[in-house]
């Protein structure tokens, strides 16, 4: 079984990712993959990595990196006009704000490029998959891709995100989701939907050594208009706690508000996960399309480094931990600062629990046994 996993990244992390490493646009696009990979952001190659772990033949593609893109159509004789081939910034910009869900750009005024189309097709033409997993619906359509590909190969899409194309659902084979409501959601619509939770990467223990657990309490993530709850958690806390915070959007958030004393900047990938490798405790709040059940990655990250995780109270959370010996909830503010003091006020206690948590998601949350799931979920349509 061959599989093309196709992705897109952060404008601000691709930004970074170059200006860290000079010259790195000119290098062979092996060469920027691996870098890429080695980054740990996102879902690196943890999905290709585990599908091959599986038996499969797997492969990723990140889309909106313009410099490996275009290596690699240089690489492979793929000639793409001068004004085919729009600057990097506005590239990056598009990415970033399909991300984030901004509403005004509709699928129209998302179409993609005409030498991203060129290449993206190029390069599936050379893998030949049997299944295109599609982790950029926000990105490239089904309607796209089955033009490309026709009936030849299974189009899987995967989705945790606020959704802006419901008409194209349909050209999907499958659809997988990491949350129960989106499944249901789909398949009330008669489209073939399953759960596919998501997961930790062992590898990442490997590459990030445990530190001295110096930080109290961390946060990472965006702070914007469509994490107002968030916000607000962390206005409580800051002025109360010793709170670390990173992460995207401190532009929206007011000049006079506490977060911004507790401001560290950004942090992507590695350099997020030496963050929990050195916390005590880590703070984690669902966005509001998650409705009632727990799904989002920092779960498996805060956990998987052998943080103790305080995260909002979910109605599946006692399936994925053990709540209250590997992670702790919270439904309210103030409530979240009261097992913060505790935990703190009882380090033994809360060193405890995050070796139970590390333990649970290394068990039961990784990356081979989520793609051994989805392997099947292909094979049972082929």
């Amino acid at each position: 079984m061959r599989v093309l996993i196709l992705n897109t990244d952060y404008e601000a992390f691709l930004e970074d990712l170059y200006r860290d490493h000079p010259g790195l646009a000119d290098r062979s696009y092996a060469e920027q993959m691996a870098v890429r990979n080695a980054s740990l952001f996102g879902a690196a190659d943890f999905y290709s990595a585990g599908l091959k772990a599986n038996g499969a033949e797997a492969a990723d593609l990140h889309l909106n990196n313009q410099p490996m893109q275009l290596r690699w159509a240089a690489e492979h004789g793929l000639v793409i006009s001068p004004k085919d081939a729009p600057n990097s910034r506005s590239i990056f910009a598009k990415a970033g704000r399909l991300l984030r869900g901004e509403k005004e750009l509709t699928p129209q005024l998302a179409a993609m490029p005409n030498w991203t189309r060129r290449v993206m097709a190029a390069q599936i033409e050379a893998f030949r998959p049997d299944v295109i997993l599609n982790q950029a619906m926000h990105f490239v359509s089904a309607e796209s891709l089955r033009s490309l590909v026709g009936k030849r190969c299974l189009l899987v899409g995967q989705i945790a995100a606020p959704w802006h194309e419901p008409e194209d659902d349909k050209n999907y084979d499958l659809i997988v989701t990491s949350l129960p409501n989106f499944v249901s959601r789909f398949s009330q619509r008669g489209i073939r939907a399953q759960l596919n939770r998501l997961a930790f990467s062992q590898s990442v223990l490997e590459v990030v050594p445990e530190g001295k657990r110096e930080l109290a309490v961390s946060f990472i993530g965006t702070m914007s208009a469509h994490h107002l709850e968030r916000i607000r958690l962390l206005e409580f806390l800051a002025p109360r706690v010793e709170l670390n915070i990173w992460g995207m959007g401190i532009e929206d958030v007011a000049a006079e508000s506490p977060i911004r004393a507790c401001y560290r900047g950004q942090a992507w990938g590695a350099e997020m996960f030496e963050i929990f490798r050195r916390s005590k405790i880590v703070i984690n709040q669902h966005i509001g399309i998650a409705g009632e059940f727990a799904n989002n990655m920092r779960l498996y990250e805060a956990t998987g480094c052998g943080a103790t995780l305080v995260t909002d109270r979910k109605t599946n959370l006692h399936e994925l931990f053990d709540v209250g010996s590997e992670v702790v909830d919270y439904v309210e503010p103030a409530e979240c600062l009261a097992q913060i003091e505790e935990l703190l006020g009882r380090p033994d206690a809360c060193a405890d629990i995050g070796r139970k948590g590390q333990a649970r998601t290394r068990r039961d949350h990784s990356y081979v046994q989520r793609t051994a799931e989805l392997k099947a979920m292909f094979s049972d349509l082929t």
